[in-house]
């Protein structure tokens, strides 16, 4: 198993994070010889740093689109507000005139993410068979990153995806697998508050599923924390 670093980096609050992580990841892209491609979380804790980042490519258009694909996603319509690609297409200027980022959707017009598993892993095989330049992630307060729930499958089969239930509200959604999520030049993690610094700190402990990432991670880890 390959020894990764961790390092842990601290803002007094999310604003200073989201100029410091979009800076870093404007150098990123600007420094890539071809296409770049990421996978992000969901939410709206990182909303504030897709929209800084938007910013800041507004003045600096890439060669090449951007490409994107989130992390996971909730099996409900761009419209809804629980939609992480909706959030995407709030945050981030990703209409055809922009010409600075390409969104690859983990949906399809299937009636349940279990039945479009086969044909995602497809999609995502043929649009970024790559490593991710970065992946950022955000975690739970029970150790969960992405859709990979503690005690819930990481990974199905040698798909690049799999589906999952969230195991409180029961939601159907469709995840980036453990293997895909590792398939990157780096990760960036990005946490709020007491909680989940010490869920963090105990998740070896506890073999939670943000253990595994640190565990298996070929890359180095970046924390990115605020209070």
């Amino acid at each position: 198993m390959t020894q990764t670093a961790l390092h842990f980096h601290e803002y007094s609050d999310f604003a200073a994070l989201s100029t410091a992580l979009s800076q870093q990841w404007l150098s990123l892209i600007q420094a890539a010889p071809r296409a770049s491609s990421f996978a992000l979380a969901g939410g709206s804790t990182p909303a504030p740093v897709y929209q800084a980042l938007d910013k800041l490519l507004a003045a600096s258009v890439p060669a090449q689109p951007v490409k994107l694909v989130a992390t996971d996603e909730r099996w409900v319509p761009d419209a809804d507000s629980q939609s992480n690609e909706g959030l995407f297409r709030r945050s981030l200027a990703l209409s055809a005139e922009a010409q600075r980022w390409q969104l690859i959707s983990l949906k399809n017009a299937s009636s349940s993410a279990e039945i479009a598993t086969e044909a995602i892993h497809t999609r995502l095989q043929a649009t970024l068979p790559a490593p991710f330049d970065a992946v950022l992630l955000g975690m739970g307060a029970d150790g969960h990153i992405a859709s990979l729930f503690p005690g819930a499958p990481t990974q199905h089969d040698t798909l690049d995806c799999l589906a999952a239930v969230h195991p409180q509200t029961r939601q159907c959604r469709m995840s980036l697998s453990l293997p895909r999520l590792l398939n990157t030049r780096r990760i960036w993690l990005v946490i709020t508050g007491a909680e989940k610094r010490a869920v963090l700190a105990s998740a070896q402990q506890q073999g939670l599923p943000v253990a595994a990432l640190l565990q298996q991670a070929q890359c180095d880890i970046d924390v990115y924390w605020c209070p």
